[in-house]
């Protein structure tokens, strides 16, 4: 008998006092976010040196005579691939995974090449980075702080930016999220496309009220504007004209159209009446000269210039370009701006006329007899405002109908975004992270890509329940949740460790009766030790 007696014994013990350390860590864990347990199983071991636990320093050299067993030894199993307990939460901020696949988290703002990968999705808002200044409400330039998403180490949630068509790319370079209130207060999106739905009334007639409505677009100053769409009857059967108005509005254009042009004379239909005492422009009928020609002046308004040629008083000739200072209701009437005035006599003009304005007038709505839009179905529309903003946007009114009843808005959407702070933010179940802004909008400003291995039990373990990859867990896959049917996400959800308790409970006392057995062991072979001794004494 030897010292080597105590060998098996001694590795019985100390690898089940690992075993114990470890289902002591699952048990301290159980409420511990995206936490995964660890396994310790046993392996028997021959002569040679062994360490008595993962990771461990402790190192016993041993040799079994004979090829006799030696004794065991512990090796530690993660359990990263077996998913946790889903408890719901009312945080906004709290997301969790429902399959396969990590969160990216960076330890430091400037991501590089140390990206470290979680489970636990409680995010929260940080202050991180140098102090950046941007436009605050009143006009002014300001210093604020930044805010970024964070685990509860502090480290930085990695996400990708929407591409230039709002979509996102797995490909795309992964940033920290920045969610404070000023991150997207220098950033908007003129309109550039926009639709419209709704109904003109069948039964409207020339002349009777005209119908209108106010629609909000975002200028290429990042500003919301407000523009007035007015529908207005035509004299022909199934028309109706489309005119658009705003405050500040100095231009606006729909096409396809042309600039506004109208001809009299004899044989036109029209003759023209210029009034110099009440600056009027009057267009009559040829028939019925008394009569005016209604809706002979559709498209103009106020501000608009307007250029006469063929007067034949004079001199001084009415020939010219004036302004219009107000357009009668039934558009057969122009009052002239007084800045402006007619310079000759009152004249009727039977011979060939004709008035031009720069206006672009939009070519008129035709409807079908079933009610339905024949042409045109969109408008190229361009505005420009007096501090120089402009828009350009395709507007679809394909939808537009003429049936009978009221006029009725059905639906109308454009895709600019206005300059507004940040109110709010939460996740959705494709990982999306969804803003909620002053302006009252919700906009997609971000996206949160999960991180995928061949064998994810073997990232190693980091401090503050994060893994790092290594050659056993083989290179990360970014890929989406929604579109790689890797996983579920839930938002206002947490995940908790996968840590059973009955589970761990029976280990402990499988381990604590292992442990008293490979004690016992110990204990009979010293008692034989010391009978040993004293037999040779």
């Amino acid at each position: 008998m030897g010292l080597s007696l105590f060998q098996t014994s001694t590795l019985g013990m100390m690898s089940q006092a690992h075993a114990l350390n470890t289902i002591g860590t699952n048990i301290a864990n159980i409420n511990t976010g995206g936490f995964k347990r660890t396994d310790t199983r046993f392996s028997t071991v021959l002569g040679g040196n062994i360490r008595t636990g993962a990771g461990s320093n402790s190192t016993i050299s041993f040799a079994s005579p004979n090829g006799a067993t030696g004794g065991v030894k512990p090796k530690d199993f993660q359990t990263l691939d077996q998913q946790g307990l889903l408890r719901a939460t009312s945080r906004g901020l709290d997301l969790a995974i429902a399959g396969d696949g990590f969160f990216l988290v960076s330890p430091t703002l400037q991501v590089s090449n140390q990206i470290l990968y979680t489970r636990d999705g409680s995010f929260d808002i940080n202050v991180a980075g140098a102090p950046v200044t941007t436009i605050g409400d009143d006009g002014n330039t300001i210093s604020v702080r930044q805010g970024f998403l964070t685990d509860k180490n502090g480290f930085f949630l990695l996400g990708v930016a929407p591409q230039a068509d709002g979509t996102f790319s797995e490909t795309s370079t992964l940033q920290a999220l920045r969610v404070d209130q000023f991150a997207f207060t220098n950033l908007f999106t003129a309109t550039t496309v926009a639709n419209l739905s709704l109904n003109l009334p069948a039964q409207k007639k020339f002349g009777e009220a005209n119908e209108s409505l106010s629609l909000n677009f975002i200028d290429s100053n990042g500003k919301v504007r407000a523009i007035t769409a007015t529908f207005v009857k035509t004299p022909t059967v199934n028309q109706w004209q489309m005119l658009l108005s705003g405050d500040d509005l100095t231009n606006s254009t729909l096409g396809p159209g042309a600039a506004f042009s109208l001809a009299t004379g004899v044989g036109t239909g029209k003759l023209l009446e210029l009034d110099t005492a009440t600056q009027e422009i009057r267009v009559k009928s040829e028939q019925v000269q008394s009569a005016g020609f209604p809706g002979a002046f559709i498209g103009l308004k106020a501000g608009d210039s307007i250029t006469i040629s063929g007067s034949t008083v004079g001199p001084p000739s009415n020939n010219g370009t004036f302004t219009i200072g107000a357009v009668s209701s039934d558009f057969a009437t122009i009052t002239l701006d007084a800045a402006t005035p007619f310079l000759g006599a009152s004249e009727n003009i039977s011979t060939a006329a004709t008035l031009d304005s720069t206006r672009v007038v939009g070519d008129p709505l035709v409807f079908s007899p079933k009610a339905t839009l024949v042409s045109p179905t969109s408008f190229t529309t361009s505005l420009t405002w007096g501090d120089g903003a402009t828009i350009t946007f395709a507007l679809d009114i394909s939808r537009l109908t003429q049936f009978a009843g009221t006029f009725l808005l059905t639906d109308f959407q454009q895709n600019g975004f206005s300059s507004s702070d940040l109110r709010d933010t939460t996740f959705d179940k494709t990982g999306q992270i969804i803003g909620q802004f002053e302006d009252g909008t919700s906009r997609i400003i971000y996206k949160v890509p999960l991180a995928t291995f061949v064998n994810p039990n073997g990232l190693q373990e980091r401090n503050g329940n994060v893994y790092e990859e290594t050659s056993l867990s083989g290179s990360r896959r970014t890929v989406f949740a929604d579109t790689s049917g890797i996983a579920l996400l839930a938002p206002n959800t947490v995940e908790l460790s996968n840590v059973v308790l009955t589970a761990q409970f029976t280990q402990m006392i499988r381990v604590q009766q292992a442990y008293n057995s490979s004690a016992t062991v110990f204990k009979t072979v010293d008692e034989m030790l010391m009978a040993a001794r004293d037999l040779k004494a």
